[in-house]
């Protein structure tokens, strides 16, 4: 361990918010339930990234929700919200409790060891939660498609059967390189920074570890940052789960559309994405903490 880690180890621990110096835990079900409580709230900005990446002519986001609730109404930017409730159920909450179960066995004030153990637990958790993602995409994009492409699914346990139907157990992983390489991405960006961001703040600005404005800034940071990282794998993966509309598909295709606005096309619906992304993180923490405080146990 580097001095400057041995220096931050040391003041974090003579600083912790424990029980006879031992840490709270949180249940393994707070990551799940804090997850599925924030995506209420930013559902419509996951639609509209979605849907802003397959738009082929350059709009505002601002322009696009006016003709989507004009054209479909308002209800219509919650398209796919059971399989985002799904997804959150299982694959935030096998995310998060694989991510505190590793942090125990690994230095926890040494990034490089959250990194690994947030990218193993991000791989792990992105094979239950690739097939509710897929449902989710598609019901995303179903209203851009020519009649004859759409699916019309009714909710994501329609969605799942009908998949492995028509197209076979395989056909649920598809897209599924570039969504286990968004799970570690993301793992990595809100778990593994929010963690480091904590504990760079109570360090330099002697922050309480229960404080609302330390979850409220850790959070934040780890968006911010997270967000460009990830932005073109989700065109690509976006892409991939929607490889049988009649359009994009072969590599060279797809990567031609990408670059359609220029070096823009790499980061296309990053707004929608900031836009759900930060309050999603934010409102997640700041439950997940409440949920540990308040339902935790100690070690």
């Amino acid at each position: 361990m580097s001095p400057q880690n041995i220096k931050l180890a040391n003041f974090l621990a003579a600083n912790k918010v424990s029980d006879d110096n031992k840490k709270m835990i949180p249940r393994w079900w707070s990551g799940g339930i804090s997850g599925a409580c924030s995506q209420c709230i930013v559902a419509p900005f996951d639609l509209l990234e979605t849907q802003m990446i397959f738009l082929r002519k350059d709009m505002t986001m601002v322009d696009y929700v006016k003709i989507a609730i004009k054209k479909h109404g308002f209800l219509s930017l919650y398209d796919g919200l059971s399989a985002q409730f799904l997804r959150q159920l299982s694959y935030t909450t096998l995310r998060f409790h694989l991510y505190q179960v590793g942090k125990r066995y690994v230095d926890e004030y040494n990034f490089l060891h959250k990194v690994c153990v947030a990218s193993i637990s991000g791989l792990v958790a992105g094979i239950v939660g690739i097939p509710c993602e897929l449902v989710n995409t598609r019901m995303h994009v179903d209203r851009l498609l020519k009649v004859k492409y759409r699916r019309n699914y009714k909710n994501v346990f329609d969605g799942l059967h009908r998949i492995w139907r028509d197209e076979g157990f395989r056909a649920l992983y598809t897209g599924g390189l570039c969504s286990f390489t968004r799970a570690t991405i993301i793992n990595i960006g809100q778990n593994a920074m929010y963690d480091q961001s904590k504990m760079m703040y109570t360090h330099y600005y002697a922050w309480n570890e229960d404080s609302k404005i330390l979850h409220i800034t850790s959070s934040l940071t780890a968006a911010v940052l997270c967000v460009p990282l990830v932005q073109p794998i989700e065109i690509l993966k976006t892409m991939q789960m929607n490889r049988t509309t009649g359009y994009l598909t072969t590599t060279s295709e797809k990567i031609t559309y990408m670059m359609r606005f220029g070096i823009r096309g790499l980061f296309r619906g990053i707004m929608p994405n900031l836009l759900r992304m930060i309050p999603q993180t934010i409102i997640m923490f700041l439950l997940y903490e409440q949920l540990r405080f308040q339902f935790g146990y100690y070690e």
